[in-house]
């Protein structure tokens, strides 16, 4: 337990500092750090490695508890995975194992316990295809629970556990995941061409602070998919459903944001859907003035309102 900030702890660099903050690296310390919180009356807040959300810059006087397990064991194709595992150093480690089914999800950085709050996803692929479940820990009924896939909620870039209800109720401590043994791909060589694209376009937040994409991509209904596409002709659709989406950092980056500075904060010259802080002199307030902006400036050219992928703590 101690003392820390948040600006030391999350990838974009921006937060208060933190009252109590607890390392815990199995369920008995887990139990232990929820147990002070309680009898102290303080809230709770889970963190991995900081890289989806942005914290305001007031202190945070509660407990931040960083679940720091990790370990990895198999059985059969299933992965188990403490939530402390960097979720990159999972993927190749199941590559290198010939298991298929995250490898293009190679280079997302974060840890394996926050991958089932975001389903993160990538080039075709998401933690909900391959999900199995999951143990958290109920704060509220100080117990051990198992969620299955439906118990999850999954949605894009959503689940249960990012619902407001919920959102900070369990803390995740392990993940098994379904894998496939492969048979026909080259999966290292799919991994490769992943981390290859990724760096050529998106910052890597270890170099430059950013919290990955900032923006959900919106989804519109085809009535505005007409009207949009009537008026730019380059402009790509997915379907989905009866809904189609589109690439939010297209938007912005027709908006005239990328590259495009706001004080010490600025959007990315390689990608327009990512926010930086690039000497880490930025503020929390720096980070939400330009994320503000650019959802004004996006919704009265498109009429579309963008939504914040990344998370605003502490506010």
């Amino acid at each position: 337990m101690g003392e820390k900030n948040f600006r030391d702890i999350t990838s974009l660099k921006v937060g208060g500092s933190i009252k109590h903050f607890f390392e815990v690296k199995n369920k008995e310390g887990l139990v232990r750090a929820v147990i002070f919180a309680k009898s102290n009356k303080l809230p709770i807040f889970t963190i991995g490695d900081g890289t989806d959300i942005a914290v305001s810059d007031d202190d945070y006087n509660g407990v931040v508890i960083k679940y720091i397990g990790n370990n990895i064991s198999y059985t059969g194709n299933n992965v188990t995975a403490e939530s402390g595992v960097n979720w990159d150093k999972l993927v190749e480690e199941t590559v290198n194992r010939n298991l298929q089914g995250i490898e293009c999800l190679s280079g997302i950085p974060g840890t394996v316990g926050a991958a089932p709050i975001q389903n993160i996803g990538a080039y075709g692929q998401e933690l909900s295809d391959i999900f199995h479940n999951l143990t958290a820990y109920n704060i509220g009924k100080e117990k051990f629970v198992t969620f299955d896939k439906n118990d999850c909620k999954f949605g894009y870039r959503s689940s249960k556990f990012k619902n407001i209800k919920f959102w900070q109720k369990f803390i995740i401590t392990d993940v098994i995941l379904k894998l496939n043994k492969n048979k026909k791909l080259d999966l290292n060589k799919i991994r490769q061409d992943i981390l290859k694209l990724r760096n050529e376009k998106l910052e890597d937040p270890k170099l430059i602070p950013n919290a990955g994409s900032f923006f959900i991509n919106p989804f519109v209904n085809f009535k505005t998919k007409e009207r949009l596409e009537k008026k730019y002709r380059d402009m790509k659709f997915y379907v989905t459903g009866d809904k189609f989406k589109i690439p939010a950092g297209y938007l912005i980056e027709k908006a005239g944001w990328k590259g495009k500075s706001l004080g010490p904060v600025k959007v990315s010259d390689k990608h327009a859907l990512v926010i930086i802080n690039p000497d880490g002199k930025g503020t929390f307030k720096d980070i939400k003035k330009l994320a503000d902006a650019i959802i004004k400036d996006v919704n009265k050219i498109f009429g579309i309102k963008l939504e914040p992928e990344v998370q605003y703590i502490n506010v």
